[in-house]
């Protein structure tokens, strides 16, 4: 069975599964160089069908993420909205939405930022002056994908958006053939901000809660905004800058949000619904300093997730849990769920949040369309290496627009070298082997350091990555290490960077500069032999120089830009960055530095 299945919105992404297994999956923005681009994912569906290497008509199926998406929504392009773009919005659409009953039309009041060349130019001119547009667009997004892809319309599916969610992390997590406890929570999909389901030994899915009401996703974005940061990109900064409040000083943001969505058994309730998610906060935080604000937020949507999670686990009896959804990026929420005495295990697929349905959709539209479906014939999705890899061929003509003198080239190089590199406190890239699906870089697209060295945490800061000075790096650590260096009694695995743990005093002495400064806290990415072979040989090669089994990881990319693809995009940062070097498949490149 041969299943395109695609994710069309913020992070559009493509994805293709063949008979049981997922082949490719990547994202619109690693093509387009648009960060988070919620463009038609054309560039994403190409690669998957080139690396499955089946055409469209070889497809029995097309799935799509989510029966709802808006006309409006999509031609708005909300990827390309900054900061000001957000605040109009509340100022003059949802306030005067809620607060003054007023039918107002989305691309009315932003008619500037209307963009019908995006594919399908034809379809956005055609409709935009439809008054049914948006109810339209819901099931013509099939004959749209139907006419990209030139096959029968009657082959592409739309699939439910927290059923998706779900899926997600069941086949990414260990937990087949058992019972697990299901959780989904997000901004909205579908009309529902929040599952429960039930997996059985055999695989199959029951939800037995849902619910509209689980505001945490969209009060949290919002209340990004109000912090003056990006929603729908930059709520993991508020969840960086949290540690830095106090209990003492941020209790009466805490008691704010108190007054709202509270948790009565495995139901959202209010005490206090507010009328906007915006300006209801906004006037009642007046005064409360910014760094209080995100403690109190984060300490809220802790305690509303731990209690939900306790009390589910409590009415149900079943203590292997998995959670997804944008909600689930929150990985300081996710420690906290993993400390709870009722879990025995948790598991929360990389990158959780939309762009996963991607890949996931495709898995639902497979057991949809067999008669007699069997979960255990799912390949465990065991990594996120999913994306292109360069060609020697790539390569080759990237170092031959080089200025060789300005850079040691060498196609002689092993593990060792990189180490020692490493611990001489440079800062190499590494683009070599397939790109990582996800938000966050796993070793093959990813900044590396040595993590003791705070100088370094500053280069990268200062002179790659032009991140806020309150945000943490991570680590990646190795196996051998993990209980060494975090707290993890229950021996918890994350490989995706999806839980963040305290970190032990050798640990932090070890990792200082991948770890929280406020907290101490770590999101590690635990890394086995079997996951990622290439990179765990050059840890081994820097433990035995410095004694230390993990490295400092941040993601390739300068500031505002996508994770880099191609070899083309690693030396565009090399060149325009502090950064010492790049690690290609077949070279490896460092500047001449005059001074060493």
């Amino acid at each position: 069975m041969r299943i395109l299945s695609l994710y069309w919105g913020i992070n559009s992404s493509a994805s293709i599964y063949i008979d049981g297994k997922v082949i490719a999956s990547t994202h619109e923005e690693r093509f387009t160089r648009i960060k988070n681009d919620d463009a038609f994912p054309q560039h994403a569906i190409n690669y998957c069908l080139k690396e499955a290497n089946i055409s469209s008509n070889d497809l029995d199926g097309v799935a799509i993420a989510s029966y709802i998406q808006g006309f409006d929504f999509t031609v708005l392009r909300e990827a390309h909205w900054n900061i000001k773009d957000y605040i109009k919005e509340q100022k003059e659409y949802w306030c005067p939405k809620f607060n003054e009953n007023k039918a107002l039309s989305k691309v009315e009041v932003f008619s500037e930022k209307i963009d019908l060349e995006a594919y399908p130019s034809k379809y956005w001119k055609e409709n935009i002056d439809s008054k049914t547009r948006n109810e339209e667009f819901i099931k013509d997004r099939e004959s749209i994908v139907a006419e990209f892809l030139n096959i029968d319309s009657s082959k592409v599916t739309r699939i439910e958006h927290h059923r998706c969610h779900s899926h997600y992390s069941y086949y990414a997590s260990p937990f087949r053939e058992e019972k697990v406890l299901s959780f989904t929570i997000d901004g909205m999909g579908d009309g529902l901000n929040a599952t429960i389901g039930i997996y059985d030994e055999n695989g199959k899915y029951e939800r037995v809660y849902q619910t509209s009401e689980a505001n945490i996703g969209r009060i949290y974005r919002y209340m990004t905004l109000h912090l003056g940061m990006k929603p729908n990109e930059h709520e993991f900064k508020v969840m960086g800058l949290a540690p830095y409040g106090k209990a003492k000083y941020g209790q009466e943001a805490l008691d704010i949000f108190n007054e709202t969505l509270y948790v009565d058994g495995i139901d959202f309730k209010w005490h206090e619904k507010p009328t906007d998610s915006y300006y209801y906060f906004k006037d009642k935080l007046e005064g409360i300093r910014f760094d209080n604000v995100a403690w109190g937020l984060q300490s809220w949507v802790e305690n509303l997730l731990t209690t939900w999670v306790k009390n589910a686990i409590d009415k149900f009896g079943i203590n292997k849990i998995i959670l997804s959804g944008g909600v689930a990026m929150n990985i300081k929420a996710m420690g906290e769920i993993a400390k709870l005495e009722e879990v025995e295990d948790i598991f929360v697929g990389g990158s959780a949040s939309d762009e996963s349905m991607a890949i996931s959709a495709g898995i639902c539209l497979a057991e949809d369309m067999s008669e007699n479906w069997n979960s255990k014939d799912i390949n465990p999705i065991e990594n996120l290496y999913l994306g292109p890899k360069a060609t020697l061929e790539e390569e080759k003509q990237t170092i031959d627009d080089l200025d060789k003198s300005k850079y040691i080239i060498t196609d002689t190089f092993n593990s060792k070298d990189i180490a020692q590199y490493l611990a001489n406190g440079k800062v190499l890239a590494r683009c070599a082997d397939r790109m990582e699906f996800g938000q966050r870089s796993l070793g093959n697209r990813s900044l590396l350091a040595d993590p003791k060295n705070l100088k370094v945490k500053e280069t990268i800061n200062a002179m790659i990555k032009n991140r806020d000075f309150w945000m943490p790096f991570a680590p990646v650590v190795m196996d051998k290490y993990v209980d060494k260096y975090l707290v993890n009694p229950k021996k918890l695995v994350s490989k995706y960077m999806t839980i963040g743990f305290d970190t032990t005093k050798e640990g932090y002495e070890a990792m200082t500069a991948a770890c929280h400064p406020a907290d101490k806290s770590a999101r590690p990415e635990m890394l086995t032999r079997e996951l990622n072979l290439t990179m765990y040989e050059i840890m081994e090669e820097f433990e035995k120089i410095t004694g230390r089994g993990a490295v400092l990881n941040t993601s390739f990319n300068l500031h505002g830009y996508p994770i880099v693809n191609t070899p083309k995009e690693a030396v565009y940062v090399l060149e325009n960055s502090g950064l010492d070097g790049i690690i290609l498949n077949n070279y490896l490149i460092v500047k001449v530095n005059k001074d060493d």
